[in-house]
């Protein structure tokens, strides 16, 4: 018994779809037969045709900075009345909604007005979704890129704000009506712009149910106006409308700030230690690798950054300044180089650079002043003279010393008289000119002066 029950459920379902498939396959014929899809489906001419236009976004495919171009693959969503594509379910098996290829209807054609590359219009023709009514629901998937205008002056720390414009091409303003689809919990606002021309505002203007987050973009935003605008025509002015969503984007930045702003940063401490290193060979290269590497961080940024000369990005003014502290870091390197190698005979220290770096920074900076020597230079050359000649006098050990009698009248005489009594005894007992000795005695004063010299210099430089 159960089995007969079985046989004869199967039997009527399959009796039923067999039904249904004859009514649709009538149907679609008879709604088709004689129907146009290149006339607009008003039984006026001069009616307008309402188009609910709508989109879900689905994902941010790419944000190409260089070319400015914004890739979205969208979802669109089209809802209007075909007065011509309606029947009554009663008379055909009960059917409220029937699938029909959407390039055998008429369609609205609306495009991309910021369309940037690629095709405008909708590339996909899916199947559209006809009512009893004569209501019709068509979602075609499509892939668009429009041109966005970048912004890079606080880049990698940018927000972005793009724009998708779209509208009907052939048909204007008073035959293709396009209106908002608004969302669940979303109302449509009507508002005015600052040159008081009002327009429609919805807050959400995309469906986010199936949306997938980006790797590299925050969607802080997604917004729709609708406005209705006159362009020009052949004919003078035409009356469009448009519905323009308005998305907002901020950039990611852990990839940035790891590769980017904390090496460039780091790079830049560096520089500081430039000062630090002793006045060798090695402080000029420590400087020129630093420079060397702040310039392949430039290239890098500029490999990532939109061609424009309207404004210098954020990371770009930081590494510029970085170099050009770099570079006078160099420059000091350089010059202290120079005066520390320098020789205080042949390049005597200037007044005005002693009175700066050695009587007066000192004080300010907390650095003790190098100390004056014991012996000055005024006749030190004459006291070791005397002091040469005073031992010179004393006996060779090849000679025999013969004394000489001091008598009263000498002990009056000058010290310059005396010197020059010695120095010709010192001729007398060498056996050689007093001129020669006397040049003898001025190249050792000579040594003298410079080593003193030397010495002085070597306190400035521990001191400082």
């Amino acid at each position: 018994m159960r089995t007969i029950v079985f046989v004869i459920g199967i039997s009527i379902s399959i009796f039923y779809v067999v039904e249904s498939n004859r009514y649709a396959e009538q149907l679609y014929e008879d709604l088709l037969y004689y129907y146009n899809k290149n006339v607009r489906p008003v039984k006026n001419a001069s009616e307008s045709i309402k188009v609910k236009f709508g989109a879900s976004l689905i994902r941010i495919i790419d944000v190409d900075e260089v070319n400015q171009v914004l890739t979205t693959n969208l979802w669109l969503e089209m809802q209007w009345f075909d007065y011509k594509l309606s029947w009554d379910p009663a008379r055909w098996g009960g059917i409220r909604k029937l699938h029909i290829p959407s390039d055998q209807i008429w369609i609205p054609d609306i495009l991309l007005y910021n369309n940037a590359d690629g095709e405008p219009h909708i590339t996909i023709l899916s199947d559209a979704l006809v009512y009893h009514n004569g209501l019709i629901v068509w979602k075609p998937p499509s892939i668009y890129k429009s041109f966005c205008p970048i912004n890079i002056e606080y880049f990698p720390y940018d927000s972005q704000s793009c724009t998708l414009k779209f509208g009907g091409w052939s048909y204007n303003g008073f035959l293709l009506d396009v209106r908002q689809l608004p969302s669940a919990g979303s109302p449509i606002i009507n508002r005015e712009d600052e040159s008081g021309k009002e327009y429609q505002y919805l807050e959400k203007g995309m469906d986010l149910s199936g949306f997938y987050q980006s790797l590299e973009w925050d969607l802080m935003s997604l917004t729709s106006q609708r406005h209705e605008q006159l362009y020009p025509g052949c004919c003078g002015q035409d009356f469009y409308i448009d519905v323009t969503f308005d998305i907002a984007l901020r950039r990611k930045t852990l990839f940035y700030t790891v590769n980017l702003v904390i090496p460039c940063m780091l790079i830049a401490i560096l520089t500081t230690f430039v000062f630090y290193i002793p006045p060798i060979e090695h402080k000029m290269t420590f400087s020129i690798s630093i420079l060397v590497s702040l310039t392949v961080f430039y290239l890098v940024l500029i490999e990532l950054i939109p061609p424009t000369s309207l404004v210098i990005p954020l990371i770009g003014r930081y590494l510029l300044f970085t170099m050009f502290l770099v570079a006078m870091s160099i420059l000091l390197s350089v010059l202290s180089l120079n005066y520390y190698r320098r020789d205080g005979s042949a390049h005597p220290m200037p007044h005005w650079m002693q009175a700066v770096f050695i009587e007066t920074l000192p004080k300010y900076i907390g650095i003790k002043k190098a100390e004056e020597d014991e012996i000055s230079d005024r006749g030190s050359s004459t006291s070791e003279i005397g002091q040469f000649l005073d031992s010179s006098r004393r006996p060779s050990p090849y000679f025999l010393a013969v004394p000489t009698p001091v008598y009263g009248d000498e002990k009056k005489k000058t010290r310059g008289e005396l010197n020059k009594m010695r120095l010709s005894q010192l001729a007398h007992l060498r056996g050689l000119h007093p001129d020669l000795i006397r040049r003898m005695i001025d190249n050792v004063s000579f040594i003298a002066d410079h080593f003193r010299a030397m010495k002085k210099e070597d306190k400035v430089h521990y001191t400082s």
